[in-house]
């Protein structure tokens, strides 16, 4: 009988440590980034005044292709329009990131509820200072109470 309970105990703690090694593949499920733009402004919900090339997810690509470039001299903001498929109601994290010296450090943090849906658009948005804020950019897309459950990264370069 004890050999039988350790043995319960033996399969439970595998089980349980699996489902915790798994569960970062499975980082999303509840919700999926279905595309990405960064612009200059939004109206009536959708991105207007895009930059090219087009944003994507380096999740997707793996950092293969061009970023979008957003000219300072033009613009005095740039937003992060994001369209989600959501099966669940939460939030969702736009953290963007700039690189300073080859280090990327944190600007800010935007937290967006979302709600079930086959489209949900947000976007969050950065006001641009062309002395302090040219160079590489980034964005990561996670859930707010998971955020190292990241959904997408999209990368942009300010000049």
């Amino acid at each position: 009988m004890k050999n039988m309970t350790i043995h319960i105990i033996f399969s439970a703690s595998i089980w349980l440590g699996m489902m915790l090694f798994i569960s970062p593949l499975h980082a999303g499920s509840d919700f999926q980034v279905e595309k990405v733009v960064i612009s200059k402004h939004v109206a009536n919900r959708n991105p207007a005044g895009i930059f090219s090339p087009s944003a994507y997810c380096e999740k997707d690509k793996n950092g293969q292709a061009a970023i979008p470039v957003v000219k300072s001299s033009q613009t005095s903001k740039v937003f992060f329009w994001t369209k989600v498929i959501a099966t669940t109601k939460g939030t969702l994290r736009h953290s963007w990131h700039h690189q300073i010296e080859g280090t990327w450090k944190k600007v800010s943090e935007v937290n967006l509820s979302i709600r079930p849906s086959s489209g949900y658009r947000m976007w969050s948005l950065k006001s641009l200072k062309p002395e302090i804020h040219t160079g590489e950019w980034m964005i990561v897309v996670a859930p707010s109470h998971t955020p190292e459950e990241i959904l997408c990264i999209t990368r942009f370069r300010v000049e």
